[in-house]
């Protein structure tokens, strides 16, 4: 399994549930690669975080009108194209 395809299961997985054979696959690749450890520490964060905002929090973050810039943007799209080019 590549990188691609486990970041597409991990997102996944928040959604529906995998059979047997992905869970597997996941599982195997996600012990091997750092960077898909990574991820879905990142994701378990995130649904921590948002699961304990309050609708109020989450509201002032939506209203701040905080943007990242044209180069920090390109910067993350850089860095996710490398991560998925690894073998």
């Amino acid at each position: 399994m590549d990188c691609k395809k486990a970041t597409r299961l991990l997102s996944d997985a928040e959604e529906r549930e995998l059979t047997a054979r992905e869970r597997f696959g996941l599982r195997f690749h996600v012990l091997i690669c750092t960077a898909c450890r990574r991820f879905q520490s990142q994701l378990q964060l995130l649904r921590h975080l948002l699961s304990h905002a309050t609708p109020k929090m989450l509201a002032s973050v939506y209203a701040s009108g905080v943007r990242l810039s044209d180069s920090r943007r390109q910067k993350i799209k850089d860095l996710l194209w490398q991560a998925t080019q690894e073998p």
